[in-house]
C-alpha cells in the first residue's frame, strides 16, 4: 500500500509540485484578502467601494479581449515546444506581440466611453488607473510558466507583488475620496510583476523576441478566434452581473454582490489551481481514465466545500464587513451552490475538450451559455426583479447548462 502510493507520487511529482506552489500562492492571496477587502468596504464606504468594483470589471473585460484565449492555447503551444528554443520564441513573440496590440485598441475604446458616458466621464483616473491590470495582463507571460511546468515564478512574483500592493493600500487609503488610489496601487504592483516575468522569459530562460510579419500575426489571430469567443462568451456571463446590477440598482448593491462573489471566488480557488496544475500534462498524456478518477473525486469535495459554506455564511459574511448582511447572506448561499457545476464542467471544457482539440464544441458549450445567461436576464428584466439574489441564480443555471452542454459534446467525441 505505502509502495503504491509513493509510486502514485512519484508518477505525479510535477503536477504535485506546481499545485504546491499555486497552493502557496492562493494562500497568501487568501490571507491578503481576508486583510485587504473588509479594511477597504469600510473605509471607502459601500458607494466607493462599488463604484471601484466597478471600474474593475470593466477593465476585465478589456483584459479578456487582451488575453484573446491565449491563457489556453499558449500554455498548450509552450508544454509541447517546451525543449524548442526557437518555436518556443516564435511562440512568446507572436503572443505578447498580439495581445500588446490588443491592449492598445482597448484603451482607444475606454477614451471613447470617457468621453461619451457619465459616469465614466465623473471618474476618468479611476478608469484610467484600472487598466493597468489590463497592461500587466498583455505583459506577464503566465502562460509560458505554466507551459514550462515552473509555477515557482508565478508564485514567487505574484507573492512579492501583492504584499506590496496591499501595504500601499493600507498606508495611504485613509478616506472614501481615495478610493481611485486603488487601481492605481494595485495595477502599479502587478505591471511591475509582468516585468519580473518578462526579464525572466527573455533573460534567465535566454528566450529572443521574433518579429513577425503581420501576416502571419494575423493568422494567428484567426486560428486564436474560437477559443477567444469562448473565453469572452463565459467571462461575459461570470462578470455581467455586477455591470447589470451598477446599471440598474446602483453601484451600493454591486458593492454587497462582490463581497458574496469574493467569497464564492475563493472556494473556486483549489479547483482552478488543479486545473492549472494538471493541464499541460493532460494535454500530453491525454489519460482518460486519469481525468475520470480525478473529475469523481474533486467533484465530491466540491459539494463538501459548498455545504460547509452554505452553513458558515453569516459568520463570513460578518468578518467581512463587520456585520450581518442578510442580503448578502441570501447571495453566497446562492453562488455557492455554482461551485459543484463549474468544478465538474472544469474537467469537461478545460481538461477536455481543449486538449484534445475540440476547439470549436467548446466555442460552441461558451457561447450557447452566453445565449442562456441572456434569456435569463431578460427574465429578470421583464418581471422586474432586479436583486442580487435573483442575478446570484442566473449564474447558478448557466454553470449547469454548462456541464450539461460539455458532457453531451464529450460523450460524442468519446472522451468521457
Amino acid at each position: 500500500m505505502i509502495k503504491r502510493i509513493q509510486n502514485v507520487l512519484v508518477e505525479n511529482k510535477v503536477v504535485l509540485v506546481n499545485f504546491s506552489f499555486l497552493g502557496i500562492l492562493q494562500l497568501t492571496n487568501l490571507i491578503i484578502f481576508i486583510i485587504l477587502i473588509p479594511y477597504l468596504y469600510r473605509i471607502l464606504g459601500k458607494e466607493n467601494y462599488g463604484l471601484v468594483v466597478f471600474a474593475q470589471t470593466v477593465a476585465l473585460y478589456f483584459s479578456i479581449i487582451v488575453n484573446y484565449g491565449f491563457n489556453v492555447t499558449a500554455t498548450r503551444d509552450i508544454s509541447v515546444n517546451r525543449d524548442n528554443q526557437i518555436k518556443r520564441s516564435e511562440i512568446i513573440s507572436y503572443v505578447l506581440a498580439i495581445k500588446i496590440l490588443f491592449f492598445v485598441i482597448s484603451s482607444i475604446l475606454l477614451s471613447l466611453l470617457i468621453f461619451t458616458l457619465k459616469m465614466f466621464k465623473d471618474h476618468p483616473a479611476l478608469f484610467y488607473f484600472s487598466m493597468l491590470a489590463c497592461l500587466s495582463e498583455a505583459l506577464f507571460p503566465v502562460w509560458y510558466f505554466q507551459g514550462i511546468e515552473r509555477m515557482k515564478y508565478i508564485t514567487v512574483i505574484n507573492i512579492i507583488v501583492r504584499i506590496a500592493s496591499a501595504s500601499f493600500l493600507f498606508i495611504f487609503i485613509k478616506e472614501q475620496s481615495d478610493y481611485f488610489l486603488v487601481p492605481l496601487f494595485l495595477g502599479s504592483g502587478t505591471l511591475l510583476g509582468a516585468l519580473a516575468g518578462l526579464y525572466i522569459v527573455f533573460v534567465t530562460h535566454r528566450n529572443n523576441f521574433i518579429l513577425a510579419p503581420v501576416s502571419f500575426l494575423i493568422g494567428k489571430a484567426r486560428e486564436n478566434f474560437p477559443v477567444f469567443i469562448s473565453n469572452i462568451s463565459s467571462q461575459i456571463y461570470v462578470n455581467a452581473n455586477k455591470i447589470i446590477i451598477g446599471a440598474l440598482a446602483g453601484v451600493r448593491e454591486v458593492a454587497q454582490y462582490d463581497i458574496a462573489e469574493r467569497l464564492v471566488s475563493l472556494a473556486k480557488v483549489p479547483f482552478y489551481v488543479l486545473g492549472q496544475a494538471l493541464f499541460p500534462e493532460i494535454s500530453r498524456k491525454k489519460n482518460i481514465r486519469y481525468i475520470n478518477k480525478i473529475t469523481l473525486i474533486v467533484s465530491l469535495l466540491s459539494i463538501v466545500i459548498a455545504a460547509l459554506i452554505i452553513i458558515m455564511a453569516p459568520l463570513m459574511v460578518t468578518l467581512m464587513t463587520g456585520y450581518s448582511d442578510e442580503n448578502i447572506v441570501t447571495a453566497l448561499r446562492v453562488l455557492i451552490l455554482s461551485v459543484i457545476p463549474v468544478t465538474i464542467g472544469l474537467f469537461y471544457t478545460d481538461l477536455r475538450l481543449i486538449p484534445f482539440e475540440y476547439y470549436s464544441d467548446f466555442a460552441k458549450t461558451r457561447v450557447l451559455s452566453l445565449i442562456v445567461y441572456s434569456l435569463l436576464v431578460l427574465l429578470l428584466l421583464m418581471t422586474k426583479l432586479i436583486s442580487i439574489v435573483f442575478f446570484a441564480w442566473t449564474i447558478v443555471g448557466v454553470e449547469v447548462f454548462v456541464v450539461m452542454a460539455a458532457y453531451y459534446f464529450c460523450n460524442k467525441r468519446r472522451i468521457c
